[in-house]
């Protein structure tokens, strides 16, 4: 029997009451037909998620790697920066250091120059400046009138001079004194204690020592 009656219904006619038949081949057919349709889409749904699963993988993967590139990269800037950091403290450091032992090299070195040179200066000036008093009287009267000036208003004068200088003096120096005593007495005293090329003037006020020697000793205080 090709067919079978799978079930039977009575549809209202206008005359008569007619039996609905299904074919099972039919049926069948489009049973197997839509299971591989579905098996297909099962497949291409299949095919799809392993697809995009591998590429979500992939970009995981990438994301991942670039990821830990960037996380290297940032670490290497870091090391980098550090070591940047590490290099120009030593460096300032070291520079620090120099300049310490510049300063204390250069302290040393005046110190030496000081301990050596001032006092070469100061001989050599001596012997220049006595030379040229020596050479132009005119040097130590010029001296005289200065501590006068600096004594302004004093009283009770003397003149301390080296009795070499006195006699070399001469007569100007005793033509100055007693023109200056027309208005400030002041006494002239040979003195052998007072140093060549240099003088003492004594007042009620205290003392000027124009000595060449205590000069120099000044200068010497000055730049020590």
């Amino acid at each position: 029997m090709a067919s079978i009656l799978k079930s039977r219904h009575f549809s209202e006619g206008i005359n008569t009451a007619q039996a609905e038949v299904f074919n099972w081949e039919d049926v069948a057919g489009r049973a197997k037909q839509y299971l591989e349709t579905v098996r297909e889409q099962a497949q291409k749904l299949l095919a799809d998620a392993k697809q995009e699963a591998a590429a979500i993988r992939k970009q995981a993967s990438d994301s991942g790697v670039a990821a830990g590139q960037q996380q290297v990269e940032q670490q290497a800037n870091q090391l980098a920066n550090r070591m940047a950091a590490d290099q120009v403290a030593q460096a300032m450091k070291n520079i620090h250091a120099l300049g310490e032992q510049l300063e204390q090299a250069t302290q040393l070195w005046l110190r030496q120059w000081q301990h050596e040179t001032i006092p070469l200066a100061i001989a050599i000036a001596e012997k220049l400046v006595a030379r040229q008093i020596d050479a132009d009287p005119e040097i130590l009267m010029s001296w005289i009138e200065d501590s006068i000036r600096l004594s302004h208003g004093a009283r009770k004068l003397r003149l301390r001079i080296h009795p070499t200088e006195v006699a070399r003096l001469r007569p100007a120096l005793d033509e100055w004194i007693q023109e200056y005593s027309k208005s400030n007495p002041i006494e002239l005293i040979e003195d052998e204690k007072v140093g060549a090329a240099g003088l003492i003037l004594d007042s009620n006020d205290g003392r000027i020592d124009m000595q060449l020697q205590s000069q120099l000793n000044r200068l010497r205080e000055e730049l020590a």
